[in-house]
């Protein structure tokens, strides 16, 4: 396999280089996009990019109304009779003083959507408040909802603030006053106890913590203790008993490789990051995470645990002894193929593949994204290795994945949301992992 660090705009890539899918999005999807002809002709075609087979969102753009031009952290989640749910960050642009959490739901399997509706922080610019932003889904057992996240309460940035959250136990018809959880702080955060602490969990919790509690990777932010630059580690947060129904304020959590014992990647150049960890579970038991880093590759670490420790990161890598993916400091999520907490030992990631290490910085551009298919190699070093490349999305630009996935009908779905802007689903089908089930891979 050949690799390349730069792709230029609308370049498309070798046949030799890669496998290319061309799919096309559903029938639905076309209906959704058509009937904007009228109000927002530019999304006819504009929505139709990514091929998508789902459209959960598309912005209104009445911005005095609701700030609705930004969507990020796109998460779906649902319940064991099919009920789906979404929440979201939105906002006018990224950053803006009207950050807000969105909450919509489906009942005939993402199809159609309630109209969102805010759980938390502004609508608008018109009357600003202090934002609201990254929210955490979970269902306990019984099927009490819990929407947590990140609220600011001074005047730093949208990952500075306290865990705030909600519940629900009637499916998101009327939600519960909102409470403080309460955090233990680290040692990397501001010695002002009255700075809170600087935190963004990226992933949706996951049942993948010891006795299926959820459990999810932390982006920590915070200055370097060597060169005071800005810097961000990744820990490890479990939610201890969210299946016995705790008001949110009784909500305990467990904090695994923190202090002295973040995961950090540092690069000569590039500074320090290593954040944004997604969690799948391997067949053996282990847990295998992936982080976006400013060392021009994704990064891997394994836990044998339950995630409460985890090993020192590695470049990702096809297979042992291969090359690294290049990557820029982007989103490079990964996802079981049979569902979440599947450990079906089939996932898929996704990289762009392309990094100019002599770039003025590690934010380069989101170009065109790739998904790999990923088997699980009992006795491996990096325990999942990849398939050649496949494109799965050619935009020349602003690709930034922050999704989900979930399991419709026994279809793989990845919702995402495409340019931080349309709220999209996808289905991940057999076709991504052929190179996998020709007898000569297995």
């Amino acid at each position: 396999m050949k690799y390349i660090l730069t792709i230029p705009a609308g370049l498309i890539l070798a046949a030799s280089l890669l496998e290319t899918r061309t799919l096309a999005q559903s029938d639905h999807a076309r209906q959704i996009a058509a009937s904007f002809r009228e109000t927002q002709p530019k999304y006819v075609t504009d929505i139709l990019v990514t091929k998508p087979d789902y459209v959960v969102f598309a912005p209104k753009a009445n911005l005095d109304v609701c700030g609705d031009t930004y969507n990020d952290h796109f998460q779906v989640f649902d319940k064991p009779d099919g009920t789906l749910f979404a929440v979201w960050t939105q906002a006018t642009r990224e950053g803006f003083s009207d950050h807000h959490i969105m909450f919509s739901r489906s009942a005939d399997k993402g199809l159609t959507w309630t109209a969102p509706r805010a759980l938390a922080g502004s609508l608008n610019r018109v009357n600003p408040q202090l934002l609201a932003s990254w929210q955490q889904p979970m269902v306990s057992r019984s099927g009490r909802i819990y929407v947590l996240w990140n609220q600011q309460v001074t005047s730093r940035g949208p990952h500075c603030g306290l865990m705030f959250g909600i519940f629900s136990d009637n499916n998101g018809d009327t939600w519960s006053a909102p409470q403080l959880v309460p955090m233990k702080r680290s040692k990397w955060d501001d010695p002002d106890p009255t700075v809170p602490p600087s935190w963004c969990n990226w992933q949706r919790p996951l049942r993948l913590g010891k006795d299926g509690r959820y459990l999810v990777g932390v982006s920590r932010h915070a200055p370097d203790p060597k060169t005071k630059r800005g810097r961000c580690t990744i820990e490890f947060l479990q939610f201890d008993n969210i299946d016995d129904n705790p008001a949110v304020k009784d909500i305990q959590l467990s904090w695994f490789s923190g202090d002295d014992d973040v995961l950090v990647v540092e690069h000569e150049r590039f500074g320090s990051a290593c954040e944004e960890a997604s969690i799948v579970k391997l067949p053996d038991g282990r847990l295998f995470a992936l982080m976006r880093t400013c060392g021009g590759y994704p990064f891997w670490s394994v836990s044998g645990d339950d995630g409460q420790s985890w090993s020192r990161p590695k470049p990702l890598r096809d297979r042992d002894g291969g090359k690294p993916y290049l990557h820029p400091r982007s989103p490079c999520p990964i996802y079981d193929r049979k569902g979440p907490e599947a450990a079906s030992g089939d996932y898929f990631a996704f990289v762009h593949n392309t990094f100019d290490f002599q770039g003025e910085r590690e934010y380069q551009n989101r170009g065109p994204l790739f998904l790999i298919a990923g088997r699980f190699q009992p006795g491996a070093e990096q325990p999942i290795w990849f398939a050649p490349m496949q494109l799965f999305v050619d935009r020349p630009g602003g690709n930034s994945f922050y999704c989900s996935s979930t399991v419709v009908d026994g279809k793989t779905i990845l919702w995402y949301p495409d340019k931080k802007f349309y709220l999209l689903g996808r289905v991940i089908g057999d076709e991504w992992f052929k190179h996998w089930d020709r007898p000569s891979s297995r």
